[in-house]
């Protein structure tokens, strides 16, 4: 029987940071892709409230997708809530149509 000292800690998981890590990933895949909802889903937080290497992480994500040439319904598509990409592209301080 294990104590609680023997096991590892679940609070050492950071959930953000797995987000992050996703969305800085240059793969595409499954969890790129679940990290991009869970980024478009936090519209009810005010942007600057986001962790500022989680808005860094979806800045970059959306930075690669416009310099692949994805229009913004395709980044929409991709995942990201409209208020998420425009705060991003005025981050980057791009326009996309």
């Amino acid at each position: 029987m294990k104590t609680q000292e023997q096991e590892a800690p679940a609070a050492a998981v950071d959930p953000m940071e797995h987000l992050c890590q996703a969305l800085f990933s240059t793969e595409e895949g499954a969890k790129k892709k679940a990290a991009r909802q869970t980024a478009g889903a936090m519209t009810q937080r005010p942007w600057p409230q986001l962790p500022s290497r989680f808005r860094s992480a979806i800045r970059s994500d959306i930075g690669r997708l416009l310099d692949g040439g994805k229009a913004r319904a395709q980044i929409l598509e991709a995942g990201y809530s409209a208020g998420i990409v425009n705060q991003a592209l005025r981050d980057l301080g791009r326009s996309v149509a």
